[in-house]
């Protein structure tokens, strides 16, 4: 039955533009849903932008370098640079590079401070803050606040976290499965094989049983820089600034920068692994040579970057 003008009028204003059709009453009941959840994530500081802000705060906030000696003590709070950072095209004679704490994309939603999830990185370093900065104790388990350490006496790095539980670095050789001992997302190869990891670990948990990290994968030494003197240096203070070779104690490898450029939260930044990087005269390359800086300059650090 053909419809009328009157039929057409009476449909074409049932179904006008600004009638709704479909499920508009759900979908304005979401957007709803959503501005009022948002509102109370901004309430709580649940934002990813506000746990950024936090985040930046806490990992950038301040630290004061122990008085500056021209040796190393336990209980020092102290920066680990390398001496050189050999690079092509690019000058980093003034980066100021620090062995760094890097927190990874999918951990800062539940946390944004430092914690087991980070991991290290060499960054560049302005000033010293919580993530480039590293207190210096004992690995006997004793306390030797205020003595010098020495060539080849084991020591660990303190994260400047919690003093309840501090946080420690750490490494570990390969497992029986040949797979990684620390977990990390960014990794590095030396010719072709994975080089060791970084890691962070709570001191307390280094006592249980039932955990699989020995409380001697955290412990490290130093070695003199030049090969021939490490005997007779065996024992004797490590001066600051002055250039070194870290060592894991557990692998016998070194800690080492690696000339590869990563991108994290807090821009580019350069990888770092436990790895032994040597010349054909058995010398360590600029990759194993570092200092351990607690503010005291001695222009070793210009002097040295050109020679290795």
């Amino acid at each position: 039955m053909p419809c009328s003008v009157g039929d057409i009028d009476s449909i074409s204003a049932r179904f006008q533009p600004s009638v709704r059709i479909g499920n508009w009453v759900e979908e304005n009941c979401l957007e709803e849903d959503k501005i009022v959840n948002f509102k109370k994530q901004r309430d709580r500081g649940e934002l990813l932008v506000e746990k950024a802000r936090t985040l930046y705060d806490n990992f950038h906030k301040e630290i004061v370098l122990a008085a500056p000696k021209q040796t190393i003590i336990f209980g020092a709070i102290v920066q680990l640079m390398p001496i050189h950072i050999n690079i092509s095209d690019m000058d980093t004679t003034d980066l100021n590079a620090a062995l760094s704490v890097v927190i990874n994309e999918k951990v800062v939603r539940k946390s944004q401070s430092i914690n087991e999830d980070c991991e290290l990185s060499v960054a560049p370093s302005k000033r010293p803050c919580v993530r480039n900065s590293f207190k210096i104790v004992s690995g006997d388990g004793r306390d030797r606040t205020g003595e010098n350490i020495k060539y080849g006496q084991r020591f660990q790095l303190q994260c400047m976290a919690s003093e309840h539980d501090p946080i420690v670095l750490y490494s570990g050789p390969k497992r029986c499965n040949l797979q990684q001992g620390v977990h990390a997302t960014y990794l590095s190869h030396k010719n072709g094989e994975l080089n060791l990891n970084l890691g962070l670990v709570h001191r307390s948990k280094l006592s249980c049983p039932d955990y699989d990290i020995p409380i001697a994968y955290t412990n490290w030494f130093c070695r003199h820089v030049d090969p021939k003197q490490r005997f007779e240096s065996e024992g004797e203070d490590i001066p600051s600034n002055s250039p070194l070779v870290i060592v894991h104690a557990t692998t016998n490898r070194n800690l080492a920068a690696e000339n590869v450029l990563i991108q994290t939260l807090f821009g580019p930044e350069f990888l770092v692994s436990v790895q032994n990087y040597r010349n054909i005269y058995r010398h360590e390359i600029w990759k194993n040579v570092w200092m351990i800086s607690n503010g005291h300059q001695t222009g070793s650090k210009s002097a040295n970057s050109t020679s290795h």
